[in-house]
């Protein structure tokens, strides 16, 4: 009985290290905005979506018969700084409501579409940026489909990612502490080395089979029509790329040191040599 117990512990230690990575990416990395706001600026997105947008924007305004030098004014419109301002602004607002600590969404235009219909100068419109909550922003512009009840449980993600922190690695230790009473003296240390080698494998060969796969996908969106899954090419390398870190780190270090329990001397064998 106990060898099966120990098989199940064992089995259940992989799957448990993999969501105890997930729930670091989640609270340490998708919902901070030093995240966002650093990947972006490194791997120098702005530019890139600029670039993509203004050159879809320059033929569709040629196709439709206007001419190249319109594309110029509307082309200031999706400036690199004014993408950037546009979202870091927006991913802080949201951030600080999904952690609690903003009690709504407020978003962030960098330029207000009355100064627009003005005919502000594009170099201009930085100065004429607007801020409304998501509800007016929403009834402004006629968006339907999100609810209130909606935005409320983006407000819990805080709460949840802590929760989700605290009971993977709980469940890990649960685990661990099982496999060593469960254990002979002589082989507990041996037992628990099994577990984080097979883990640490487990965690690298997912994060490699992960990373391919998304890679390969959004090599095919480059250069895609669509402006959604061209966007997603330039977004979402840079960000797999950091996401990654964490993986290669926990898998590397579950390892060695599961490779490093193997050779620590066993208490049982030691006192099997004294008699």
């Amino acid at each position: 009985m106990k060898f099966v117990s120990k098989i199940l512990l064992i089995i259940l230690s992989v799957p448990i290290l993999v969501l105890c990575v997930l729930s670091i990416n989640v609270r340490l990395q998708f919902l901070s905005s030093d995240f966002w706001i650093g990947t972006f600026e490194k791997a120098d997105v702005y530019t890139q979506i600029s670039t993509s947008l203004s050159s879809r924007l320059f033929d569709k305004v040629v196709a439709g018969g206007g001419k190249g030098s319109d594309v110029a004014v509307l082309s200031s419109l999706i400036s690199p700084n004014i993408l950037k301002i546009f979202f870091e602004e927006n991913i802080k607002s949201i951030l600080l409501y999904a952690n609690g600590k903003s009690s709504e969404i407020v978003v962030f235009t960098p330029f207000s579409t009355d100064s627009i219909l003005r005919g502000v100068k594009a170099e201009d419109l930085g100065n004429f940026s607007e801020k409304m909550t998501l509800d007016d922003f929403l009834k402004k512009f006629n968006i339907t489909g999100i609810n209130e009840k909606d935005i409320q449980i983006v407000s819990k993600f805080g709460i949840w990612s802590w929760l989700f922190v605290i009971g993977s690695l709980s469940l890990l230790a649960l685990v661990l502490v099982l496999t060593y009473l469960l254990t002979g003296t002589g082989k507990r240390l041996t037992t628990m080395g099994i577990e984080l080698t097979l883990s640490g494998i487990c965690v690298l060969v997912v994060n490699f089979l992960a990373d391919f796969i998304v890679k390969s996908f959004t090599e095919n969106f480059a250069g895609s029509a669509n402006v959604g899954t061209s966007l997603i090419a330039i977004t979402a390398p840079p960000i797999i790329q950091n996401i990654t870190q964490i993986w290669i780190w926990f898998g590397i270090s579950s390892l060695i040191l599961g490779v490093l329990l193997f050779f620590i001397k066993k208490p049982g064998n030691s006192i099997r040599r004294k008699g």
